[in-house]
């Protein structure tokens, strides 16, 4: 069955300025819940990071931050990441390591520019919450091509970052800094885009990988039906796989399959819903909680429950997700974790033949980024075509209506051999449609 959500004005420029990762097509949920294997003396994890875990503490140690550059044959040419050392680091020791990945449109500052990372670290190691540990946070876009316009080209250079990660960035990592090299040792997550990224790759390399998780994962996460076989033929298992996600975030859906099926599967994981959309505050909130699970005996540190709140079906909230530079969670501007809503307003399109009411052509701007929409109405029906800059072709509206001042139509992409509907309601204004 296919579930649909109403996402408002900003949400559509997102989608398609910023090219869309929508809801995708569920299952039938089922209610079982999988929880991690539980041996002797166990610490519980709170169910939410406290009010002041991202803050800098002036009375604590602190890590380094240090920008690498490295060869990156896989790729072609030289390559940065942003690496982090924990509070008194001491190359005479050994220290396991976290890999990292950032959302798509970001780069490897992101993690400590638009998130938390290393004061969430530096706090956690500081309380003895964590293990000191050394982060690497690579540029997860494997290209030497400047970033696109269109977000949803650049889908198959993230999924080429395997082999960079595993052929040229490891390595380095493993000749440049004091860490432990077994999978015992090393852990892979992300956000969104990274999110997709650390479970596709961690899943794939259980070999290499112990600890595996995704946050908010996109619609680049493997099905559920073609991960959960690798883990069930593995040699290795999994010390902790954690998939979290906000439980009004409309991309949910890959992770709720995956966890239904792992559930059904009897494959211990850890299924977290934090409560919120496709945000800063969750990816915070679940490295907070991620990192404290890490290199520690299996079940000496197990989770309360979650905080949201999902069964299956659409998601609620305010757009859902956002993108760098629209949406709920200003992906760049402000400090980090800040929440600025971004408005877009559709304007009406000055014409030779002035049209009243939604019959006739209309813009969203933002930047060097436009989205036209040209509308016709017969009674109650509203049909007509979106254009964006940002994608090829042009769009047909479907099961336009329009009641008084309120405007709705649904829109149907293919991305990945599969179909979405966007459906999008606005309220109409003389010149102006704003978003719900």
């Amino acid at each position: 069955m296919n579930r649909f959500k109403k996402l408002p004005w900003g949400f559509l420029a997102s989608c398609l300025v910023g090219a869309a990762l929508v809801q995708m097509t569920i299952g039938t949920p089922s209610t079982g819940q999988a929880t991690a294997q539980v041996t002797g003396t166990t610490v519980a994890l709170p169910n939410h990071a406290p009010a002041n875990f991202t803050k800098v503490r002036p009375d604590i140690p602190k890590g380094k931050l240090e920008t690498i550059t490295y060869n990156s044959k896989s790729i072609g040419f030289d390559r940065k990441a942003v690496v982090y050392t924990p509070p008194n680091y001491d190359a005479n020791r050994k220290y396991p390591v976290l890999y990292l990945m950032h959302g798509i449109g970001g780069n490897e500052t992101h993690w400590t520019s638009l998130c938390a990372a290393n004061r969430i670290l530096d706090n956690l190691i500081a309380d003895k919450k964590a293990v000191p540990m050394i982060i690497v946070m690579p540029n997860g876009r494997a290209t030497a091509d400047p970033p696109s316009a269109n977000f949803m080209s650049d889908f198959n250079y993230y999924a080429h970052f395997e082999k960079d990660l595993l052929q040229d960035l490891m390595p380095y990592i493993e000749s440049h800094y004091s860490v432990k090299t077994d999978r015992e040792h090393q852990a892979l997550t992300g956000l969104s885009m990274g999110g997709g990224q650390g479970l596709n790759f961690g899943i794939n390399n259980i070999d290499k990988f112990a600890w595996v998780g995704g946050f908010s994962s996109a619609p680049n996460l493997q099905p559920a039906n073609v991960l959960v076989p690798k883990i069930q033929k593995a040699k290795d298992r999994l010390s902790l796989l954690w998939i979290g996600c906000g439980d009004k975030d409309s991309l949910i859906t890959g992770s709720w399959n995956l966890h239904q099926l792992l559930v059904e599967a009897k494959i211990d994981h850890v299924w977290y819903l934090d409560s919120g959309v496709h945000e800063v505050p969750v990816w915070n909130n679940n490295l907070y909680l991620f990192a404290q699970r890490l290199f520690k005996p299996v079940g000496s540190v197990t989770p309360r429950p979650s905080i949201g709140n999902y069964t299956g079906g659409s998601t609620g909230g305010f757009g859902g997700m956002s993108m760098p530079g629209f949406g709920r969670s200003g992906m760049t501007g402000g400090p980090p974790g800040s929440a600025a809503n971004t408005e877009f307003t559709v304007k009406r399109e000055k014409s030779d033949k002035p049209s009243k009411g939604a019959v006739g052509k209309w813009l969203i701007k933002d930047g060097n980024s436009e989205i036209r929409l040209e509308f016709k109405v017969e009674g109650s029906e509203l049909t007509g075509t979106l254009d964006s800059s940002q994608m090829p072709g042009v769009i047909e509206l479907k099961d336009g209506k329009i009641e008084g001042d309120k405007i709705s139509f649904n829109l149907v992409r293919q991305m990945n051999g599969q179909y979405f509907k966007i459906s999008w309601t606005g309220t109409l204004s003389s010149d102006e449609i704003k978003n719900i």
